[in-house]
């Protein structure tokens, strides 16, 4: 089974929200929703993520800039903005979703989702990992 069919697998049957995994192994797995728990593995585990596969509930622009930045091989979502597919297969990245939307919302649906908006205003992944970095330092104080 290549890895981002077990990563799928796993993310549909075990009802985790993101699951990564590579060399048939799971590196890294979580129930937690948000970007949160894809930046802490990105930040934790670097060039070990390097062609990896990455099965997540909803990939926004963020979570496809983290994605490039970490150098992932193949991306499966649920629900993917197209601006997230987009720029994801620009990349070379293997990509695939269950739904397609123009957008990502926030949780109650009434904007944008606060990590699409924050992606937009980034030019390169490494921006939006410094932006990312800043934010949550903020959050643990």
């Amino acid at each position: 089974m290549e890895d981002i069919d077990l990563a799928r697998s796993l993310l549909e049957e075990e009802k985790w929200n993101l699951v990564i995994v590579k060399g048939g192994q799971v590196l890294f797995s979580s129930r937690e929703r948000g970007v949160a728990p894809f930046f802490q593995a990105v930040q934790s585990m670097r060039k070990s993520l390097h062609n990896a596969a990455v099965a997540d509930r909803i990939v926004g622009l963020a979570v496809a800039m983290l994605c490039l930045h970490a150098r992932i091989a193949a991306v499966y979502a649920v629900i993917a903005s197209q601006g997230a597919l987009d720029m994801l297969k620009k990349k070379g990245v293997a990509v695939s979703s269950k739904n397609t939307v123009s957008h990502i919302s926030n949780y109650d649906g009434t904007d944008l989702c606060p990590f699409e908006k924050l992606a937009g205003s980034c030019q390169k992944p490494s921006q939006l990992l410094a932006a990312l970095q800043s934010l949550f330092a903020e959050g643990d104080q």
